[in-house]
């Protein structure tokens, strides 16, 4: 959810903490930059943060152990483990993979109107590469907005489109 949500690198989510009593924005340190990125809180994601178990804990992934991930080799191994279990097989078959999630949230803020520099903001990303994830996003909008104009503009064109030699 937190990848799903954020946006953010493998080794940035599993790092994240809890938000503090009231607030509702994640800090996350960048490791790839170093800068902090602050992301608000969607509600649904509320509701997962809000699963977590209750400690005086930061901790907002714990591995098997109920312990913080010290290296990224652990996550991915639980990850890896976690991906081979039955219920989620169709992620393996379908190949859905943990960086994906991340192409996810680029373009589930962008299908939602969300400027480039606003999805940079929140997944940590320069324009280029949120240009590059959403390349998709963008023909398709442009594809439904070109046929808004046409049907817009549909009784300027339909008698010329399908008049025969005789006019007809």
């Amino acid at each position: 959810m937190s990848a799903f949500f954020t946006g953010q690198r493998q080794g940035d989510v599993f790092a994240m903490t809890k938000p503090k009593a009231g607030e509702n924005t994640i800090a996350v340190r960048a490791l790839k930059t170093g800068k902090t990125v602050w992301i608000p809180v969607h509600f649904a994601y509320g509701k997962w943060i809000d699963r977590a178990p209750q400690s005086d804990s930061v901790i907002l992934h714990a591995g098997a152990r109920a312990l913080s991930y010290k290296l990224a080799d652990g996550f991915r191994t639980e990850w890896q483990n976690l991906m081979a279990k039955e219920e989620f097989k169709r992620f393996h078959e379908e190949r859905i993979v943990f960086h994906g999630l991340r192409k996810n949230a680029v373009i589930n803020l962008l299908e939602v109107g969300c400027t480039e520099n606003q999805v940079g903001a929140i997944c940590s990303m320069s324009a280029q590469m949120v240009q590059d994830y959403g390349r998709e996003v963008a023909l398709r909008s442009w594809a439904k907005d070109a046929m808004k104009l046409m049907e817009a503009r549909w009784s300027e064109i339909e008698p010329a489109a399908f008049r025969n030699k005789t006019g007809t």
